[in-house]
């Protein structure tokens, strides 16, 4: 029985030997005659495609079974030219779109005619009829349509089979398409790859019940999508896949959805995913929807902030067996580096990235030539050797395959083709590390400024970065100080202050805002008595500059701002939330007021708060709360902006609307998400929904970066393909039967920010009933608890300082104690209105919980929030990615409450031991450990 060449044969990993090579091409004749019904005859004698096989039957091993396999794909590729037979190939594959069965039916009908394809492209490239750029453009195009054809397949299966519903049968493709990145975005595959693809599909295509189906069933098409393309163990693959979306064991990773995959770039940590996003393109599927989703992520990945930052750099450096590497990398760093302003570069492949960086001299004529016949070498070798070994294999050990690939590159020797790949890699080593560094090493060379120097290597030595420029900015300084002071050296007017701004957390930050102060402030007044020798506000100024330097810029931005630093010397700071906005207060909401005003007076509080957390002179704690106050304010004055800007149908609909947020998750800490919630009265029209997408519009305008507000509507109705604004009985129907345990838990502390009286009465009642009794919550307790263990498996921390994430951290403790709420709310009501330290003392007071376990919960919620105001604040996550430096190591002691930064660390335990323990007591319901060790005993 023929071998059908989906399985690998027993002898698959048999020595290659050059001397079968005869016979075997006397074999392939034989079968090239029966399959066409004649001899060839002297078409396939020519010298030259006599020798073309020889080589293929003696230095390859699974491209010889192919044509073995398929004798009338190569004769064909031989005489009528590879194009012809891939012509056929993707004739047949259009065929197989409505194809039905599981992945395993899936491989079979496509592994023939990659085989037949895969034939054709890599006899046109050992030939010589096509480069290796053309065989690559050609392999490119047909693995795309290989992922077209698999993805309708595995959808219109899923389809068929009612487990997606879709408005137009005919459409069902609609909202899914593919999304490529890596050498396959940028047309550099290999024959076997690997191929790097999401699959995504838009969640507003798949609504109501749908909605929540569909995430399933996408995952196992996922899944099913990656057993097609690689096979069962024992198959050869069509190609390797990859995703960046997590490690694809077990096909996970490989299908998501749209907004997720968006919402996850978002996140702090998701570096990886934004590079690989931004050179991505669409191969598959919907290419308006996919065309529309990555317009939407641009400004996120291409945005203010510079996708090449130093944690990309040393990932550019890092070593690799693949001989390509150091060719992509060099292409990588010009894609990222020019694509922001020139996107020609992001899915250009090496050899146009290359050709178009010389023409923009973003590297020289000489080098470009060089990286072009390096890449194409590397590429080249690579390419030979996966139709040898039929993997996606990027290097070589056995003597045999050295001896065949040698062969197959036109080298006598494999030495020789090693130097020649060796000296190609090492240049282009050499011109990435040149690239990164970029000129100023070398304009160095040529400086003789020995004075400058010694100032220059100090400055560096103190921990800053560039010490030239800040040199030159020191100088500055002293000359506009040398009038009232009498002297050019700013030692002598500040002495020390840079060797203590050097141990602050972002020295270069610090030296931004110093030079801001000086820059902004009146001449009338004597900046540099703010942080002179002896002066009070010095070490205010340093650790805010130093530690918050992001979040007190607000107060550096002009003459008066600049007076509230001034004013600290008297030592008048608010002391509680309600002082806050009394001293500082918002713009009234009048006629003529602009929603800039709103956001100025937010960003300049929430500055000054950071300044005197920063100087000491106001708690953390204190800085929370008032936060906190801010936070519900602005979101309250904004929504009154907004119904006095509203005209016609709009203000009248903005009459019937609450608008209500879901406290517990610390919407009011600096960069975290709101999640907000509208309610109306009446079912809602065109004109109210309209309204509240302004409104979010002008919630996102207030500010951005560590002021920005990040509205979350997704818990409400049908999720974030249901209405925005639901009505009363609507919302009451999607918390009886929707809302998932979480959602449920976190409506307990509920609260109406906005809204006329008689609409934010009704959302008030709303949100109240929408507890119920102990019996339900015992069964809601056991829902949210594995909920919870899957996020845990799913999300897991990515430091020991990822309070969010961690177990028993900040949100683990708001977890109990909306639980507590949830529980209790349907006996003590006044438990929802109460703030969570005044609803943790009527719980002890009235025995539903010990004094103990509430003085617990709240130094743990008061813990907890210090420090994700002061890692906040400072922009900071983990020391592993940026090691505390001395001055912001007692700023983070301070907010922990103790005297040194490394005992910080072992009262993160001992809070999330605690949390733990009561999550287990209140949540589960088990015993606490002094009950059951008396049973014990």
């Amino acid at each position: 029985m023929a071998n059908s060449g989906v399985h690998k044969p027993a002898g698959a990993n048999d020595k290659i030997d050059p001397k079968r090579a005869a016979s075997a091409l006397k074999r392939w004749r034989r079968s090239v005659a029966e399959a066409i019904g004649q001899d060839p005859g002297a078409p396939l004698d020519q010298p030259d495609r006599k020798l073309l096989m020889l080589r293929v039957f003696g230095a390859t091993q699974r491209l010889g079974e192919l044509c073995l396999i398929h004798p009338d794909a190569a004769a064909a590729a031989l005489t009528d030219g590879p194009s012809t037979v891939l012509a056929e190939a993707a004739r047949d594959l259009t065929g197989l779109k409505g194809g039905v069965g599981g992945p395993d039916a899936l491989h079979a009908a496509l592994a023939p005619l990659k085989n037949r394809a895969e034939i054709a492209i890599n006899l046109g490239e050992l030939g010589g009829r096509w480069s290796v750029a053309d065989a690559t453009a050609a392999r490119v195009d047909f693995a795309e349509r290989l992922v077209e054809t698999a993805l309708q397949w595995l959808v219109q299966a899923a389809v068929k089979r009612g487990e997606l519903s879709v408005e137009d049968a005919d459409n069902f493709m609609q909202g899914v398409f593919a999304v490529a990145g890596g050498d396959f975005a940028h047309e550099d595959l290999a024959p076997h790859g690997p191929v790097d693809l999401i699959l995504l599909y838009d969640d507003k295509y798949f609504t109501g019940q749908a909605a929540r189906g569909a995430d399933r069933v996408f995952v196992r098409i996922g899944a099913e999508f990656r057993e097609a393309f690689e096979g069962k163990p024992g198959e050869y693959p069509l190609f390797a896949l990859r995703t960046p979306l997590g490690s694809g064991v077990g096909g996970a990773g490989y299908a998501e959805a749209a907004s997720r995959v968006e919402e996850t770039a978002k996140g702090p940590q998701a570096q990886s995913l934004k590079t690989w996003l931004a050179t991505a393109r669409i191969v598959a599927g919907d290419r308006t929807a996919g065309g529309a989703f990555l317009e939407k992520i641009e400004d996120l990945v291409w945005g203010e902030t510079p996708i090449l930052n130093d944690e990309l750099r040393e990932a550019l450096e890092k070593s690799s067996d693949d001989p390509r590497m150091p060719f992509r990398r060099v292409a990588d760093l010009c894609r990222l580096a020019i694509g922001g302003a020139r996107p020609v570069f992001r899915t250009a492949s090496a050899r146009q990235v290359f050709e178009t960086a010389a023409e923009s001299r973003a590297i020289s004529s000489d080098a470009m030539r060089r990286l072009c016949a390096g890449e194409e070498l590397a590429h080249l070798v690579v390419s030979r050797l996966q139709m040898i070994k039929g993997a996606a294999a990027v290097e070589v050990t056995r003597e045999d395959e050295q001896t065949a690939l040698a062969i197959l590159c036109g080298f006598g020797a494999y030495d020789c083709l090693a130097a020649a790949l060796d000296g190609a890699r090492i240049d282009a080593e050499n011109t990435l590390r040149r690239m990164m560094r970029g000129t100023q090493d070398e304009v160095a060379l040529y400086e003789n400024k020995e004075a400058a120097v010694d100032d220059v290597d100090k400055l560096e030595d103190l921990g800053f970065i560039n010490g030239a420029s800040l040199s030159a900015a020191v100088d500055e300084w002293a000359k506009r100080a040398a009038d009232k002071h009498g002297t050019t050296r700013f030692s002598a007017i500040a002495p020390g202050l840079l060797t203590t701004l050097g141990e602050t957390q972002k020295p270069e930050a610090a030296i931004r805002r110093l030079d801001q102060l000086i820059e902004n402030c009146d001449e009338g007044r004597d900046v540099f008595s703010l942080f002179g020798e002896g002066a009070p506000q010095r070490d205010a100024i340093i650790d805010a500059f130093g530690c918050f330097g992001a979040a007190v810029e607000p107060l550096v931005g002009d003459a008066t701002s600049i007076d509230f630093i001034f004013d600290q010397e008297n030592g008048a700071v608010p002391e509680t939330a309600d002082e806050w906005i009394s001293r500082f207060a918002p713009p009234a909401i009048t006629a003529g007021v602009k929603i800039e005003e709103i956001g100025a007076w937010r960003c300049q509080t929430i500055a000054k708060i950071a300044y005197c957390a920063a100087s000491g002179a106001t708690s953390f704690d204190a800085a929370a709360r008032a936060l906190e106050k801010i936070h519900i304010r602005t979101l309250a004055d904004t929504y009154k902006f907004a119904m006095l800007t509203a005209k016609g149908e709009k203000a009248a609909a903005a009459r019937d609307i609450a608008v209500h947020i879901y406290d517990g998750a610390g919407a009011h800490v600096p960069g975290a998400a709101t999640s907000i919630g509208f309610m109306a009265g009446n079912r809602v029209t065109e004109a109210g929904e309209t309204f509240v997408k302004d409104y979010l519009v002008m919630l996102d305008s207030l500010g951005g970066g560590v002021f920005a507000i990040v509205p979350d509507t997704t818990h409400r109705p049908g999720g974030v393909s249901g209405a925005l604004v639901p009505d009363v009985e609507a919302f009451k129907g999607f918390v009886q039967s929707e809302a998932v345990a979480y959602e449920q838990i976190m409506l307990a502390r509920g609260r109406v920010v906005a809204g006329e009286s008689a609409i934010a009465d009704a959302a008030h009642d709303a949100l109240r009933h929408a507890v119920s009794g102990a019996r339900r919550a015992d069964i809601l307790f056991r829902d949210l608890d594995r909920a919870r263990a899957q996020q845990m498996r799913r999300n897991r921390p990515n430091s020991e300082w990822d309070i969010d994430r961690l177990d028993g951290g900040r949100m683990d403790a708001e977890l109990v104690i909306s639980s507590l709420i949830y529980r209790h709310a349907p006996t003590h009501p006044s438990l929802q209105e109460k703030s969570v330290d005044e609803a943790l003392n009527i719980m002890a007071r009235s025995g539903l919980i010990s004094e103990d376990a509430a003085k617990a919960l709240q130094s743990a919620r008061a813990f907890w929030m210090r420090l994700q105001v002061a890692r906040a604040f400072a922009l900071w996550s983990d020391p592993v990615r940026e090691p505390v430096r001395p001055r912001f190591g007692a700023v983070i002691a301070r907010a922990a409450g103790v005297e040194r930064y490394d005992q910080v660390r072992p009262l993160m335990l001992g809070y999330a031991d605690d949390i733990l323990r009561m999550y287990s007591q209140f949540v589960l319901g088990r015993p606490p450990l002094s009950v059951v060790a008396q049973a014990a005993g």
